[in-house]
Parts: structure tokens; C-alpha cells; sequence
């Protein structure tokens, strides 16, 4: 009789926590989170590419100057950008 009381017990509290855990609202701390990160981040990636550009810069100017270096590493930039963007847009996209 005990251990069938004990068993019941916890078949309530399982079934009661995990009624309680459907009601966390995590979908609005996730929603502000996603509009800070949408407006921080074409700040961070301008300033981001103004370094690149700047660190880039020896390769065009100094004398033998590797252009195709720092076109390379320019595009390279912009093509994980690009990535970062596109999979940012595709996980904001989904629904959870």
C-alpha cells in the first residue's frame, strides 16, 4: 500500500511539474533578445569591416603591394558576413 502511494505521489508530481514548466513564456525574453541583436549587429559589423579594411590597407599601398591579398581578404569578410546574416535570418524565420 505504501509503495503504491509513493508511486502515485510521484506520478502527480511529474505530470504537475511538467504543467507548470508549459507556462515559462520563454518566447518573449527570446523575442527582446532577437530585436537587441538585430539592431546591434550592423553597428558591430560596419565597425568590424572598417578594421578589415583598415589591417587590408598595407596590401594595397606599401611598394609590391599585394592586391590580391587584400581583395581576398576583403571578400572573405563579406562572403562570412553574408553567412552570418543568412543563418541568423533563417533561425529567426523558424518558429519555436
Amino acid at each position: 500500500m505504501k509503495k503504491k502511494l509513493i508511486y502515485m505521489s510521484i506520478a502527480t508530481f511529474a505530470i504537475a511539474q511538467s504543467a507548470i514548466a508549459q507556462n515559462l513564456d520563454l518566447q518573449t525574453p527570446a523575442n527582446n533578445l532577437k530585436q537587441q541583436i538585430s539592431s546591434i549587429f550592423p553597428i558591430v559589423a560596419c565597425i568590424l569591416f572598417v578594421v578589415v579594411a583598415l589591417v587590408n590597407l598595407g596590401h594595397f599601398t606599401k611598394e609590391g603591394g599585394d592586391w590580391k591579398k587584400g581583395v581576398f581578404n576583403i571578400v572573405l569578410y563579406c562572403v562570412i558576413v553574408g553567412v552570418i546574416v543568412s543563418l541568423y535570418q533563417y533561425i529567426g524565420s523558424t518558429s519555436l
